[in-house]
């Protein structure tokens, strides 16, 4: 297996992808994809970092301060109130009993993607949370540009987490795969219960392309399904369309069962293609074939705020 490494440096290109389409339509001007520009993995030295407070105040609140641009949110975490008033930070009433501040995870890396509008774009993700690490507060994401290999912070989000879509914290983007071949890579991941047993996946996207930049056109897509509780891994591919420039990965909810379910975004340069697949019969398999997930007279993608489709809506 080839040793994974990532790469500081990342040149900004204009490629851009037309979201919203794929089997089934025509695709509305398509704008061509570079796969020459380099996207990389991008590796923050420790004065990049976005530094956050986070400190309780009265009422089971806790305010949020951006150390770079000094703005100030608050957000309540009442849903926590049980733990808080077991450890002496609050009253039952909510009265703050002791000065005490939360944690922010340190910026480290941005991974590349492309925007709604098609731009090619950098994230970083980071948690905050209060008195431990199951205390989840907020999620603060970022969003960069990369010029003359240099990040430029373009904004910053803080909201309440969707834990869900949120990275493994244990494997890594971009690195290698065994699968048989060299040229295997990790191109996303989440960390979210999708078999239903009620302890969180690590659930993986795989494929195969021709070098360490991350828009390079990777083919033979998998689904890598790494059990939380049994420890085993459970693969499938993602349907007889199986490539893409940078796909992503989205845990969603797209059948009534309760479990979790896991909805791949293929870009390419004639437009998006999808895959929904759930956990059933103890192993991943689709919710929907793909050839009539991609039709857009039946299925609508609905395209979140960095590019990939968060869910599909059937038409009535």
């Amino acid at each position: 297996m080839k040793a994974w490494h990532k790469t500081l440096a990342a040149v900004a290109c204009s490629g851009a992808i037309l979201l919203g389409s794929g089997l089934g339509t025509v695709p509305v001007q398509a704008k061509a994809i570079n796969p020459q520009a380099p996207a990389s993995v991008v590796l923050l030295q420790p004065t990049q970092n976005i530094p956050f407070t986070i400190q309780f105040v009265e009422g089971f609140k806790v305010k949020v301060t951006n150390g770079l641009s000094k703005a100030v949110q608050t957000f309540d975490v009442s849903a926590n109130k049980a733990t808080y008033v077991r450890q002496g930070v609050y009253q039952p009433n909510g009265k703050l009993l002791k000065n005490m501040n939360g944690f922010s995870q340190k910026l480290a890396e941005l991974v590349p993607y492309y925007d709604a509008n098609g731009n090619l774009r950098w994230k970083g993700q980071q948690k905050l949370w209060g008195v431990n690490g199951d205390d989840h507060i907020a999620v603060a994401t970022s969003v960069w540009n990369i010029v003359g290999q240099k990040p430029q912070l373009l904004g910053v989000t803080v909201e309440k987490g969707d834990w869900d879509n949120l990275p493994s914290p244990e494997v890594e983007i971009n690195s290698g795969f065994s699968m048989g071949k060299d040229i295997t890579y990790v191109l996303d991941t989440k960390y979210a219960d999708v078999t239903g047993d009620g302890v969180l996946d690590h659930i993986l996207l795989v494929g195969d392309k021709m070098g360490g930049y991350m828009n390079l056109q990777a083919q033979n897509l998998c689904i890598v399904v790494r059990e939380g509780k049994a420890n085993q891994q459970t693969y499938i591919p993602v349907g007889q369309k199986d490539s893409g420039y940078m796909p992503k990965l989205a845990i969603t909810n797209g059948n009534p069962d309760g479990v979790k379910d896991i909805l791949v975004t293929m870009p390419n340069p004639s437009g998006n293609t999808y895959s929904l697949v759930t956990w059933k019969d103890n192993r991943p398999a689709p919710i929907v074939d793909q050839a009539k997930l991609n039709d857009r007279s039946i299925y609508q993608p609905i395209i979140g705020p960095y590019g990939e489709a968060v869910a599909l809506k059937k038409r009535k």
